[in-house]
């Protein structure tokens, strides 16, 4: 990397500017949630074993999804990727990937 980029990264990062491949600030639909982060699992699934057993990812008690399922109040559940991601990893072990739905 030669001087010049380095001068830019470092002026780019003072005013806060964000790398493209960063997830800051990203937001995510249950479909891509699925996809990245819980194999493919139905969006029923993670809202019963992930949004239900999990309270705390509720934006509402500090977490990082809205909407976690549909009330008058709001029906499109969007998920803050770099937190998800975060507490998925955090958390991984403890989720029971192999409970069925009733």
């Amino acid at each position: 990397m030669g001087p010049l980029i380095e001068v830019v990264d470092q002026i780019m990062q003072e005013r806060g500017y964000v790398p493209a491949e960063s997830l800051e600030g990203k937001t995510i639909k249950m479909k891509e949630f699925s996809e990245n982060y819980c194999g493919n699992r139905a969006p029923e699934w993670i809202r019963t074993f992930i949004f239900d057993e999990y309270p705390e990812v509720d934006v509402k008690n500090g977490g990082w999804v809205v909407h976690p399922r549909r009330t008058k109040n709001g029906k499109t559940t969007i998920i803050f990727q770099r937190r998800a991601a975060k507490w998925m990893d955090e958390h991984d072990t403890e989720i029971d990937w192999d409970a069925k739905l009733p």
